[in-house]
C-alpha cells in the first residue's frame, strides 16, 4: 500500500482527497495538515511514501520544506499541486526535489498514476502523462552533435541562454541556433520539455547505475 500524506490549506480538499484515495486498491491517505509549519512534524510521524504540498502555500516557502525533508533524512517523495503554476516554477521544483507536479485539474486516474508513479521515484508531470508511452527518443530523432548535447545538458541543469553561451564561450545566437537543431532532431517542443527530458535521462541512468552496484556486490558476495 502506497501512503500519501497532504499539506492544503484547505480541509475539504483534505476529505475530497481521501475519497478519491480509498477507491483506488493500492493508495491511502495517511493523513492531512493545513499548515507547512506541521508538513515536516507530520511526514517524520507517519514516514509516508508520498507527501503533496499545495503550491498555495508559496513556492519559495513550499521549497523550503522540501529542502528540510531532505535535510532530516525523510525519504518521502514530493509532489506539488496547484490551481496553475508556471513552467519556470515546475522545473525550480524538479531541480529542488520534487518528483511530481500535478494540477488540481487533473483527472482521478491521472492522479492515481502520478502518485505511483513518484513512488516508484520516477519524474511525473502532466505532460509527462500525456507522453508517457512514448520512448525518450522520439520516432525521427537523430543523434546529437558533441555542442548540442553540451547544450542539452546546460539547459537541464536550468541555465538561459546568456548563461550558456558564456559557460560555452560562443554567443548567445549560437546558442539559439544548437536549439533549433536539437527540437528538430529529437521533436521536442521546448527548452522546458527538454530539461524534463534530460532529467529523466539522468534519472534512468542512476538507476542503472545503483542497479550494476548491487549486481556488483551480490557478486562479490557469492564468491566470497
Amino acid at each position: 500500500m502506497i501512503s500519501v500524506c497532504l499539506c492544503d490549506p484547505q480541509p475539504v480538499v483534505h476529505e475530497g482527497l481521501r475519497v478519491l484515495l480509498e477507491h483506488s486498491d493500492d493508495l491511502s491517505l495517511a493523513d492531512a495538515v493545513e499548515d507547512l509549519r506541521d508538513a515536516i512534524d507530520m511526514a517524520a510521524d507517519h514516514r509516508p511514501d508520498v507527501v503533496i504540498f499545495d503550491r498555495s502555500f508559496g513556492m519559495h516557502s513550499v521549497l523550503e520544506s522540501v529542502a528540510e525533508l531532505r535535510a532530516k533524512g525523510l525519504s518521502a517523495k514530493v509532489v506539488i499541486w496547484a490551481a496553475s503554476i508556471s513552467d519556470v516554477e515546475c522545473f525550480r521544483a524538479i531541480q529542488a526535489g520534487a518528483r511530481g507536479i500535478m494540477k488540481k485539474t487533473v483527472e482521478p486516474e491521472a492522479l492515481y498514476h502520478c502518485l505511483r508513479t513518484v513512488a516508484g521515484n520516477q519524474l511525473w508531470t502532466e505532460n509527462l502523462y500525456e507522453t508517457r508511452d512514448m520512448p525518450l527518443e522520439r520516432p525521427r530523432s537523430r543523434p546529437l552533435t558533441p555542442r548540442e548535447q553540451e547544450v542539452a545538458a546546460l539547459v537541464a541543469k536550468g541555465m538561459k541562454n546568456r548563461e550558456i553561451a558564456e559557460t560555452l564561450g560562443i554567443a548567445t545566437g549560437t546558442v539559439k541556433i544548437h536549439l533549433m537543431h536539437i527540437f528538430e532532431k529529437t521533436g521536442i517542443r521546448d527548452r522546458f520539455e527538454l530539461a524534463l527530458h534530460g532529467l529523466r535521462r539522468t534519472n534512468e541512468r542512476e538507476r542503472s547505475s545503483r542497479g550494476a552496484s548491487q549486481d556488483d556486490r551480490k557478486s562479490a558476495l557469492a564468491v566470497s
